[in-house]
């Protein structure tokens, strides 16, 4: 048995994967800036982002009482634990996670393996049939697609990308990887998202697809010796060819997709596991499909492919709904009255935008 200390437990992926330690009969323990109802009671640490010297000696204080055998940061607070490099630690050096980061760099080292990526430059200046977001950034926060203008004021510590825009199918992959080897993929799309593009619905993709997706994931797992967890958002054009657009090295919702094999995503991150297929069936976050993706069906005339969505799809927050409605209500609450949106508060105490070294 191994002693799990996972970190970032605001995400709802937290709850598929402390199931898949548990149910292999491994003690699991969570840590994150705030508690949540949903994962319920955690360690917590105060924010790296705001509070670096606090954090490094909550992070550990909270080692050294739970002697963990292996730390699995799911949120950005993940660069923050690279940073202080704790043993037991599931994820590449800050070197490598911050050039994955870097949407400006990321674009240049994938280009270098010979993968297809949109021209990504840095700068504020305008051109047509482009996408403005800043270097360092998630959830979508402050996207511009194909804007009027430019964006104008930057931060230089996390300068505006400049990418052309590809016209297409938006996709997605997950990988968990072990010396630069996949031990885990799923690769989904999304007819379901916020606003600023942040997925509540997961539809594995078909057979062909995704193998081509995994073709990329190892290319990438491969020139890094990547041990850790890697995401990456693409983009199919109308004649089937796929562009990189930008990496998250961390979790992401495609966990789930994984969760229908318990042992196997366990054995991903704790030994040589296999690689592990994604499941068949759609996985999707039924609060949201209730709060978000209902009005937006009733709008734009989706109320039926919203209906058959919602019963194929696995509600990774089966009988948990109460418990997320009141965490959902608190933190709304919350950001409103700081006068901010839900995903800044979610992020703005983990954020990275570039300042770590």
């Amino acid at each position: 048995m191994s002693r799990i200390l996972i970190t970032g437990t605001r995400a709802p992926v937290a709850l598929d994967l402390a199931q898949a330690f548990r149910s292999q009969g491994h003690d699991v323990m969570g840590c994150d800036v705030f508690q949540t109802a949903l994962f319920g009671k955690g360690l917590t640490y105060r924010s790296p982002r705001f509070e670096p010297d606090g954090f490094a000696a909550d992070a550990e204080r909270i080692v050294e009482q739970t002697n963990p055998d292996l730390i699995v940061p799911l949120c950005e607070e993940i660069y923050y634990w690279a940073q202080l490099r704790p043993p037991a630690l599931f994820a590449p050096s800050l070197e490598t996670l911050m050039r994955l980061h870097s949407k400006h760099e990321f674009a240049r080292f994938a280009a270098g393996l010979g993968l297809s990526v949109p021209m990504t430059e840095r700068t504020p200046d305008w051109a047509p049939d482009s996408v403005f977001k800043p270097e360092f950034s998630r959830f979508g926060v402050r996207l511009l697609i194909r804007h009027a203008q430019g964006p104008g004021k930057e931060d230089p510590c996390n300068p505006w990308i400049r990418q052309a825009y590809v016209d297409g199918e938006d996709l997605s992959f997950y990988a968990i990887a072990r010396e630069g080897r996949l031990r885990a993929f799923s690769a989904y799309r999304s007819a379901w998202r916020t606003k600023g593009g942040a997925s509540y619905y997961f539809d594995p993709l078909e057979s062909e697809l995704s193998d081509r997706l995994l073709t990329i994931a190892a290319t990438l797992v491969s020139a890094l010796d990547l041990t850790g967890q890697i995401a990456c958002d693409l983009r199919m054009d109308a004649y089937g060819k796929l562009w990189l657009l930008e990496c998250n090295p961390r979790a992401t919702s495609g966990l789930h997709l994984l969760a229908h094999d318990p042992a196997a995503l366990a054995s991903a991150f704790l030994a040589d596991g296999d690689r592990l297929a994604a499941d068949r069936q759609p996985a999707c976050v039924g609060l949201a499909m209730a709060l978000y993706g209902l009005p937006d069906a009733v709008r734009n005339g989706r109320l039926r492919g919203w209906r058959q969505d919602s019963r194929r799809a696995r509600d990774v927050l089966a009988k948990r709904e109460l418990p997320a409605l009141a965490d959902s209500l608190s933190l709304s609450l919350k950001a409103a009255q700081g006068g901010r949106g839900l995903a800044e508060l979610l992020t703005q105490d983990i954020e990275c935008n570039g300042r770590l070294s």
